[in-house]
């Protein structure tokens, strides 16, 4: 007699999704369920089984994906030093054409032309980022540094940045980058404020929904300087270029919401940013007002997106000659919104653009192209225009044309106001 025990057998079990189902349906479903579970079973065990096995389904990437990731010249996560080395460059060009009540001209113009790098560092902790511009026609091939510092990241939530830098005001019109503007120049209250890169020190952080920043800055930091052939040659190869600390210094603190929990939509933050600025007659940047205060509401869903922002600044230089603005207080601000046509090819743009100042001549119109034209060096105590125009992604923001025209009309009480409208065709490429 066999006195082996028997084994015990193993017990298979299916798991069955739970469904929900309205009292109406139960009847006709119910002998049906086992079925349905049983078939929907079968159907997913193929993909168990992948994942099991660790395998994933290739994609193979698209002719722009190769061509752009030839910039990237070192990748390798598992280096504790060094995880990624890429070169980071950007070339827009436009074509503009006023024709204003004061006179017309039209040209083409190199805007942008930057070359540069971007590295991560030490588990990705720490980031740099060093780049240069060229100016229009490429008269100077090096005309000074755009970006030059440091980024520590000891926590996901928090950073510090140091170097040659943006002050951190003006979430979209100034802090987003040129490579994703939908429009060929940035608002006109935007660019009468002296706001640009200075040297300095900033930290931001993030808890939950809200979000914080803060920046102390040097205002004698040059937006350009001489040919570095001749500095290097005179071993005095950055000095200048982050300013030399003498000037005065600009202060920034900002707050932020992410709210889009609440709209339930893809994208809805609001922010506000301050800058004080305690001014020299020296300095470069940050040295038209003493205070400026800006606030963003960003919304988006879908295909369509909303931007409004608004700037007020306060404590302007005062200045009889014709050429400079009275510095009285200014307010301003521009409604942008944005529909995709095609999705992620073709899209529609619109903006709206007021400013207003206290003063006769408080206001500076747009210094591209409008001031070209302009007999009264288009200052002005109200501003309005209104932009239409498209753009066509050819590879995202990497690789986009636009097109669009801009109405402007600058208001002054000397009689000598402003009236004009500027065609623009051009070409925007970065990676």
């Amino acid at each position: 007699m066999n006195t082996t025990p028997r084994q015990p057998l193993t017990e298979i079990r299916i798991p069955t999704p739970t469904v929900k189902l309205r009292k109406s349906s139960t009847l006709v479903l119910h002998h049906r369920l086992p079925r349905i579970a049983a078939l929907a079973w079968l159907a997913v065990l193929p993909t168990l089984a992948s994942a099991q096995d660790g395998t994933t389904e290739y994609v193979e990437p698209n002719a722009f994906e190769k061509l752009w990731s030839y910039a990237t010249l070192y990748k390798d996560d598992m280096n504790p030093i060094l995880e990624e080395f890429k070169l980071r460059g950007r070339y827009q060009g436009q074509y503009w054409d006023t024709a204003a009540d004061q006179g017309s001209q039209s040209n083409w113009e190199d805007r942008r032309s930057r070359f540069g790098f971007d590295a991560k560092l030490y588990d990705k902790k720490v980031e740099a980022r060093f780049d240069f511009q060229s100016n229009d026609q490429f008269n100077d091939f090096y005309d000074g540094l755009v970006d030059a510092y440091i980024r520590w990241k000891p926590k996901t939530w928090l950073s510090f940045t140091a170097g040659k830098t943006k002050p951190l005001i003006g979430q979209y019109d100034w802090l987003e980058s040129t490579n994703s503007e939908p429009t060929f120049e940035r608002s006109q209250i935007f660019n009468q404020l002296g706001i640009n890169r200075a040297a300095g020190l900033t930290a931001e952080g993030t808890l939950d929904e809200f979000s914080w920043r803060a920046g102390v800055y040097t205002n004698s930091t040059p937006a350009t300087t001489a040919d570095p052939v001749t500095k290097i040659a005179s071993g005095k190869f950055g000095e200048g270029e982050f300013g030399d600390f003498t000037g005065g210094r600009s202060f920034t603190l900002g707050a932020g919401y992410d709210f889009k929990h609440l709209l339930n939509v893809e994208k809805a933050d609001f922010r506000v940013d301050w800058l004080h600025s305690d001014r020299f007659k020296s300095d470069l940047v940050n040295n038209k007002y003493d205070d400026i205060v800006s606030s963003t509401f960003w919304v988006k869903e879908g295909y369509a997106a909303l931007v409004v922002e608004g700037y007020y600044a306060t404590g302007g230089d005062y200045s009889s000659s014709l050429k400079k603005s009275d510095g009285s207080d200014v307010f301003g601000f521009f409604i942008q919104p944005t529909y995709d046509i095609i999705p992620n090819k073709l899209q529609l743009v619109g903006r709206y653009s007021h400013a207003e100042s206290e003063g006769s001549r408080g206001v500076v119109g747009q210094s591209r192209y409008e001031k070209k034209v302009a007999t009264n060096s288009v200052l002005g105590d109200a501003y309005d225009s209104l932009y239409g125009g498209v753009q066509y992604f050819i590879n995202g923001d990497k690789l986009k044309v636009l097109a669009g025209a801009e109405w402007a009309g600058l208001q002054n009480k000397r009689g000598d106001s402003y009236d004009g409208v500027t065609y623009l065709s051009g070409i925007r490429f970065s990676f």
